[in-house]
């Protein structure tokens, strides 16, 4: 005899499959969220430091182009930086300005404000500025960082020497490992 309770031709999940069926998939949800928030840091990190890159190669490309100093300034709080052009002074009528940075005379060329706090290293500091002179040479020699304490991105510091820019990723140890 054919019975219709039996296990075998019960059709259907039973309240508790049901259950943690959808504290697995939250579970998982919660874990993919996390990594979307690490890897977003992580590539918005990426995007500050290649932009600003940019921008240094602008400033020193016009620098030469233009035989005229160029000036790259970080904010005091280092959420941010701005290059200018050393703006010809008509009372002295030299080419390049007077090579002094004065923001409210100076051309404005690039301002950008950024989400992760840039350093000036050695010694750590933000509210710096520097130059590339006429031939496009750096007045300084050290690296920038973007300071990134959750993630850890390719490209999070640039190292500017004297004829040369590059990008790469800080080791921890107050160095820029070029790449």
């Amino acid at each position: 005899m054919f019975r219709t309770d039996d296990k075998a031709s019960r059709g259907g999940f039973s309240l508790v499959e049901i259950l943690i069926t959808i504290a697995i998939l939250g579970i998982l949800v919660v874990i993919a969220a996390s990594n979307f928030g690490g890897m977003n840091e992580k590539y918005q990190v990426e995007s500050e430091t290649k932009q600003f890159y940019a921008d240094l190669m602008d400033a020193r490309g016009r620098a030469m182009q233009r035989s005229r100093v160029h000036f790259v300034k970080i904010a005091a709080d280092g959420l941010g930086y701005k290059t200018y052009d050393d703006t010809m002074d008509a009372a002295e009528a030299t080419p390049d300005g007077d090579r002094v940075l004065q923001p409210d005379a100076d051309t404005l060329v690039a301002n950008a404000t950024v989400r992760h706090t840039i350093t000036w290293n050695p010694g750590g500091v933000s509210n710096f500025s520097f130059n590339f002179n006429r031939n496009g040479i750096a007045s300084v020699t050290g690296f920038l960082r973007f300071d990134s304490t959750r993630v850890r991105p390719d490209y999070d510091c640039i190292t500017v020497e004297a004829t040369r820019i590059k990008m790469g990723q800080f080791n921890g140890t107050n160095d820029c490992i070029e790449k």
